[in-house]
């Protein structure tokens, strides 16, 4: 398990999926297996949050380390079926399933970062700058403005997730920054990543200008 210095347990519904859900990142769902409707349903009528948990098809398992979310809107849809939005709050760890039937029960270890004691700005700095050439070269090469859906996070943590939710394509690399619970450590990656894709797309952008 993450080794971190603030922990607290909860029980919570999991719902494994194919995704990696990150603190503060919106999920929309649709919502049409019976046991899943259950679920939502229960976590509706009681205000709960529920568990978001990555299932890896690769290997056939669901993994151990999620993200808790709350249900922020609902559409009820014929057959009871429902279309919702979640927003993700904090990370856990299973430390024990209670019951699989009719869906996964488990009790539950959150966990945060450890506290930063480094200066973050000039790293926040760099991927905040990142992310702007990213998409003024992103806009150059498609000949039409690329924009972000909202603004940049300031604060180390929330662009660290920030990063993670919007610039990743891989579940399984979402899942390794998931896990981490170094801010810096996932920072430093992020930026390694960016920087790349930076130096991808100025270099596509070139061979564009340089054919016309």
């Amino acid at each position: 398990m993450p080794e971190t210095t603030k922990k607290s347990t909860a029980v919570l519904s999991i719902f494994p999926l194919p995704v990696v859900l990150f603190p503060k990142a919106y999920l929309p769902l649709h919502i049409f297996e019976e046991r899943y409707k259950s679920m939502i349903n229960h976590a509706i009528e009681n205000d709960e949050p529920f568990g978001i948990i990555f299932f890896d098809d690769l290997n056939e398992r669901m993994l151990s380390t999620g993200c808790s979310t709350t249900i922020t809107k609902v559409k009820r849809l014929p057959q009871g079926r429902l279309n919702i939005l979640t927003l993700g709050e904090r990370r856990f760890e299973v430390r024990r399933i209670i019951e699989e039937v009719p869906y996964i029960r488990a009790e539950v270890e959150y966990f945060d970062d450890h506290t930063i004691e480094e200066s973050t700005e000039p790293l926040v700095d760099d991927i905040h700058q990142a992310v702007k050439d990213i998409l003024h070269l992103s806009s150059k090469l498609v000949d039409k403005e690329v924009k972000l859906a909202g603004e940049i996070p300031n604060t180390p943590v929330e662009l660290s997730f920030w990063i993670a939710a919007n610039f990743y394509g891989s579940p399984r690399d979402q899942q390794d920054l998931l896990e981490l619970v170094d801010t810096v450590d996932r920072l430093d990656e992020e930026f390694a990543i960016l920087d790349a894709a930076r130096k991808h797309l100025a270099a596509k952008v070139s061979l564009k200008d340089a054919l016309g």
